[in-house]
């Protein structure tokens, strides 16, 4: 729905893109009204779907060149006394909490809602990945899977380790020096994979098994903080991974044996990890007969679209899990 989006403005044109700064048209545009019945549409539809009460919102780092580009956004902006763009954005997310607040649905927002002084409903959960006073919270920054770094990790007993598993060294609540009542606010954690240099070529690979890691801190006491450990565990777990079509990148130097992906004995064709998802009307059984080449073709975007879904509910599975833990 191109309506809702903002149309960017250079040198007095609509639709110009300036590289570096913003595209011909980007982000939710908050003065346009069908954004709002659009919005509570959707929320309400969100919430009638799924059995969760939680609804993730966003709304972190909203980027403003656009809308300052933008004269019929200035125009509204004086007409109603709203004097920047941060403002203006505390406006769209008042205008969407409302909606919650109707349809009794617990909001999850980043902190930067919070830290420009949006009034929350009770209950919302803050996501934070710089700090947080007063609500309950989801702890994201140690956890940003999206950053590389090559080589060693070194702790204080070793320097084997790889340098994602310095996920499974954080312990939320070591040294931790609020009070009692802000340390039951921490619900838990949450992996986030940023998106600007990922895409369908290295989105699997760079999601596993370093999320595994962080599943490992989350899921486990403060006792378990054995990393030495952890990394044979979870090098076992990559090779699991791979048995299932999934491209897990490498945790040590070892070799999973001849089932990795395009081997011979790879299993991502394998019954197990493949499913008829035909019709339940459908009764009737079709053959189809092509050369080797087209059967290649057919078994591998199969087994592609199967992989991916399979991956994207192990995600799912981690994103909603990983979001408990208590001490």
């Amino acid at each position: 729905m191109p309506e809702l989006i903002t149309v960017c403005w250079a040198n007095g044109k609509p639709y110009q893109a300036i590289y570096g700064q913003h595209g011909e048209m980007e982000i939710l545009n908050p003065i346009e009204p069908r954004v709002h019945s659009t919005m509570d549409a959707l929320l309400r539809e969100v919430k009638s779907i799924f059995p969760s009460n939680y609804i993730h919102l966003g709304m972190d780092e909203v980027y403003d060149l656009c809308w300052r580009s933008n004269p019929n956004v200035s125009r509204w902006m004086t007409d109603n006394k709203i004097n920047s763009t941060r403002d203006l954005h505390s406006y769209y997310a008042n205008r969407i909490l409302d909606t919650m607040r109707n349809i009794s649905a617990i909001t999850i927002v980043w902190q930067d809602v919070w830290d420009e002084k949006v009034e929350l409903p009770p209950g919302t959960i803050v996501q934070i990945w710089k700090a947080g006073q007063g609500y309950n919270v989801i702890l994201s920054s140690p956890w940003y899977i999206n950053y590389i770094n090559y080589g060693h990790y070194r702790t204080n007993t070793t320097i084997v380790n790889l340098e994602f598993f310095k996920y499974c060294e954080v312990e939320p609540l070591r040294d931790f020096s609020g009070s009692d009542d802000a340390k039951i606010r921490i619900l838990g954690g949450e992996a986030c994979l940023w998106g600007e240099f990922v895409d369908g070529t290295n989105l699997l690979a760079r999601l596993w098994p370093k999320t595994a890691a962080v599943a490992e801190r989350l899921w486990s006491a403060a006792s378990v903080n054995n990393s030495e450990d952890a990394q044979f565990r979870l090098d076992v777990h990559r090779c699991r991974l791979l048995r299932r079509g999934i491209p897990a990148q490498p945790i040590l130097n070892g070799y999973c044996g001849n089932y990795e992906l395009s081997m011979p004995n790879s299993m991502i064709n394998d019954p197990a990890f493949n499913y008829d998802i035909s019709p339940a009307t459908d009764l009737t059984t079709t053959t189809i007969k092509s050369n080797p080449a087209t059967s290649y073709l057919f078994d591998a975007t199969s087994s592609m679209i199967t992989s991916i879904f399979a991956s994207l509910l192990l995600l799912i599975n981690i994103t909603l899990v990983t979001i408990s833990f208590k001490y």
